[in-house]
């Protein structure tokens, strides 16, 4: 290859005229500031070396950008994930559902033989059922249509409330276990809100929001301990609510919110939200007062505390939640 000695025109270098075509390719053009830095033929060599990779790079770019084979392997891939996550769901459910029934008809069984209370039963059944059901949550899947499959244990029950609320099926069992009075249409009054309740909270809130965990642990740990404890130690009652008492009133606050507090532990080290106790303490401590107020209320003689207590927590809960989100860096 002969030395370039003469000077190369600003706009282009044809290959007719300089002997390098064959280093660079006839379609490069190169303006005259490339050859500032000297007119050897390393220096040019070097340029038009930097060129060409450049070039290899672009036409590699568009094209894997034609072509995408990974949009083929994303969609296979979630194709898999989701039939993976209907099957982990599905499984998730049956024992879920199976578990809750197990641990009701303990209650029947223990309330038909006179081993337990017929009030305290009812209690026992009203404060645990909610949180086992909680518990149940981080063994479904990371799917969109987990809430769902897992929404399903509670209409189960609300299902079987119903039927035998109803008569069409029979079960002495359940009416002793789960009412006041013995009386089978009992169960389609607080009972069935009850459940109804875990349903619309579970499609709702799921495990994304400590909102639905704060629902249910006022509606169960709350509401029924206040009710075992305000009927042992409720000698001093309400002012404006003879029915209520005192202690009940406080069992109410202060078992909520530990209840509430303990489920945000537990969802937050799990992951599910980055909201912590110590951020939602002030939050949830206001909650539960306003929602034992509310339980304290003469008012509850005809509207259901199964229906108003999760209301006023569902919607004080979430506009408290909201507003630290919206100033905390999240």
């Amino acid at each position: 290859m002969k030395h370039v000695t003469q000077r190369v025109p600003s706009t282009c270098l044809p290959s007719s005229r300089v002997t390098l075509t064959s280093c660079i390719g006839p379609r490069l053009c190169w303006p005259r500031s490339l050859l500032t830095g000297g007119n050897s033929v390393a220096h040019f060599r070097s340029k038009a070396r930097q060129s060409l990779q450049n070039q290899d790079r672009k036409v590699l770019a568009r094209r894997f950008k034609t072509r995408r084979p990974e949009v083929t392997v994303s969609h296979a891939g979630l194709q898999v994930a989701a039939q993976s996550w209907v099957a982990h769901d599905v499984t998730a459910t049956v024992l879920a559902a199976a578990g809750a029934y197990v641990w009701v008809k303990v209650f029947d069984w223990m309330a038909t033989r006179g081993l337990l209370e017929q009030n305290l039963s009812r209690k026992l059944v009203h404060i645990t059922s909610g949180p086992l059901f909680v518990l149940t949550w981080p063994f479904f899947s990371a799917g969109s249509t987990a809430r769902y499959f897992a929404a399903v244990v509670p209409l189960l029950n609300a299902l079987r409330l119903f039927l035998v609320g109803t008569g069409v099926v029979k079960s002495e069992g359940t009416v002793k276990a789960v009412s006041r009075s013995g009386d089978r249409q009992e169960l389609l009054r607080g009972p069935l809100f009850y459940v109804l309740i875990m349903t619309a909270v579970t499609v709702v809130f799921w495990r994304e929001s400590p909102v639905g965990l704060m629902v249910l642990s006022l509606m169960c740990g709350g509401d029924g301990l206040a009710d075992i404890i305000g009927r042992k130690f409720g000698t001093a009652k309400l002012p404006f609510n003879t029915s209520k008492s005192w202690a009940g009133s406080a069992a109410m606050f202060a078992g909520g919110a530990v209840t509430s507090l303990a489920f945000i532990a537990l969802f937050n080290t799990l992951g599910f939200f980055p909201y912590t106790v110590q951020t939602l303490l002030p939050s949830v401590l206001a909650t539960a007062l306003a929602a034992s107020a509310v339980e304290s209320l003469p008012i509850n003689q005809t509207l259901d505390d199964n229906f108003s207590v999760p209301a006023i927590t569902a919607v004080m809960g979430h506009f408290l939640v909201n507003a630290i989100h919206q100033t905390a860096a999240f």
